[in-house]
């Protein structure tokens, strides 16, 4: 309790303070940075070996060769317009070592120089260019990051009307489903949030909507369809202004008939998973890998 506090107040005085106004993609971009080096320091750099998958740069994690009996799909966080890229990396060996199954980075075009559609597509892209390979779908798990779990579920939407198989399941880490900012956690989680402000939400849709409507369900899947999808896992902590967006739409999963399951934690920042401090953290990456292993042997 007392580490997850340290935490919380760091983020508190190192980033949260970037919402009390609209910040420039440059600010953001800068601070990232800054922290991810720091993030590397006394750390071997996570080998990656640099790749093309439907037409879209990608970085195989793990052992390529390895993909037909498992593999993952992961796309990353950073708002639509900014990445943590060693944090990514070190993210991804984790998964690739603990479920024994190497991992496809996305480094899906960011906003604003390609605003949407254009990281959407390159996820989309990249899961259909797994397929063309010969990976069959039930041997693929796609895992999404904050935007990244956004475009994620709007990747399976997507995949089920262009009738491409769905994926083994989709894992869904603090999923921004909802980019009218319309959940009631929105504004309730505002003060308890340690990472994230309101100004968040018209960051977003001017660095990555410009002028589409943010209920459309190509960037609010919240408002899609949600039949025919693959098991989803949605986690999220409960002091998260996007808390709801995560409650919502595994409601709306459940209603559409889909199999899913949500786990809530206790008063962890946005990206907790990957703080190694927290022993929330490792619980967490436990309850993926394990999701990931029943998914692959069920299919």
């Amino acid at each position: 309790m007392l580490i997850r506090t340290i935490v919380n107040a760091g983020l508190r005085r190192g980033l949260k303070p970037l919402w009390n106004d609209i910040p420039s993609v440059g600010r953001m971009r800068a601070t990232y940075l800054r922290i991810d080096r720091l993030g590397t320091l006394g750390r071997r750099p996570v080998r990656v070996h640099a790749a093309e998958v439907g037409g879209v740069g990608v970085e195989w994690i793990g052992r390529p060769d390895a993909a037909r009996d498992g593999v993952i799909l992961y796309l990353h966080g950073g708002g639509f317009a900014v990445r943590a890229a060693a944090a990514d990396r070190r993210y991804c060996a984790g998964l690739a070592r603990r479920t024994g199954c190497p991992v496809v980075l996305v480094p899906y075009r960011l906003a604003p120089e390609f605003p949407f559609p254009a990281g959407l597509e390159d996820c989309c892209a990249a899961y259909a260019g797994l397929l063309a390979t010969g990976i069959p779908a039930h041997k693929i798990v796609v895992i999404g990051h904050s935007a990244g779990a956004n475009l994620a579920l709007v990747l399976l939407m997507r995949a089920r009307d262009n009738g491409w198989p769905q994926p083994a399941a989709g894992i869904l880490l603090s999923a921004p489903t909802d980019l009218t900012a319309g959940s009631p956690s929105a504004s309730a989680n505002a003060a308890r949030d340690s990472m994230q402000g309101p100004n968040i939400w018209p960051w977003v849709r001017m660095t990555y909507l410009g002028a589409v409507d943010p209920a459309h369900p190509d960037v609010s899947p919240l408002f899609g369809d949600w039949a025919g999808l693959a098991p989803l896992h949605f986690h999220v902590s409960d002091t998260e202004i996007i808390l709801d967006d995560s409650g919502r739409a595994a409601e709306r999963a459940r209603q559409a008939g889909n199999r899913v399951a949500l786990s809530i934690w206790h008063d962890v920042p946005h990206s907790f998973y990957y703080m190694n401090a927290l022993r929330e953290a490792w619980w967490c990456r436990a309850e993926v890998v394990a999701f990931v292993t029943d998914a692959l042997r069920r299919t």
